[in-house]
């Protein structure tokens, strides 16, 4: 990554869902966009301590990956009132990461839209996978700002449907990319605004509700960058080499 410079919003494509995007991507950097909750979900594991996250391919064993590590902690999709599957430590919500030791250790974890999105684009020759949330968006802005090459935004939508948040979390990315920045009464209205997206707060269990209002909601709180390193993202926000120091498995 070498540019410095603010990015003209022309550079910038978006597409709209996971699968709007082409069956052989070009080359460039792409932004995983899945704000509820996959991306904000691999935020916070990464702020906590993990070591990765690994993301394993569509149709694989999800918890083979604990097999091989097992100090793992391996993630996935949740029952309707808000807990995790039988095979999983833990699901796809940005608070339910907080019961977990993760001081140094590798995670496992997919999800239905996001997960896929970064394993469809996993396998893809020449590009640079990022991760971005209304979270990190300030972050991920800036990491934009210096790549080289096409740069793009993927919704990661909801069952090949437009989800109205993650085109919010990608258009604070691109403030941020662009150099617009994003002042205090255009954060309170993005925080309002992801706060009506699921309907009255108090009728969702109560770990969505906290996962919306305390981490969702939380515009540029982290300034975690995950990017794709081989399966896994690992935090490149200083730039310094982090190693996942696991056996690989292959899936």
């Amino acid at each position: 990554m070498s540019r410095s410079t603010p990015v003209a919003p022309s550079e910038l494509e978006v597409y709209p869902t996971r699968e709007s995007l082409p069956q052989n991507p070009p080359a460039g950097t792409y932004v995983v966009v899945d704000v509820m909750y996959f991306s904000t979900t691999v935020v916070e594991l990464l702020a906590g301590g993990a070591s990765c996250v690994h993301v394993p391919l569509a149709g694989s064993d999800p918890t083979a990956f604990k097999r091989v590590n097992p100090e793992a902690h391996v993630g996935g999709e949740g029952t309707g009132d808000g807990r995790p599957l039988a095979r999983y430590d833990f699901f796809n919500s940005p608070s339910d990461t907080r019961r977990l030791d993760l001081a140094g250790r590798p995670v496992s974890m997919t999800s239905d839209n996001g997960g896929r999105t970064v394993a469809d684009l996993r396998t893809a020759d020449g590009c640079t996978v990022l991760v971005g949330s209304t979270t990190n968006a300030a972050a991920v802005g800036s990491a934009l700002r210096r790549a080289d090459g096409p740069l793009a935004l993927v919704c990661a939508g909801s069952g090949g449907a437009h989800a109205p948040e993650d085109h919010l979390g990608a258009r604070l990315i691109a403030h941020h990319a662009t150099g617009h920045g994003v002042d205090s009464a255009t954060r309170e209205a993005f925080r309002d605004r992801l706060t009506e997206l699921r309907g009255p707060l108090d009728s969702l269990p109560r770990v969505r509700q906290r996962d919306i209002l305390e981490y969702v909601a939380a515009i540029d709180s982290r300034s975690i960058v995950p990017e794709l390193d081989g399966d896994r993202l690992v935090d490149t926000s200083d730039r310094f080499e982090r190693v996942c120091h696991s056996p690989a498995i292959p899936s």
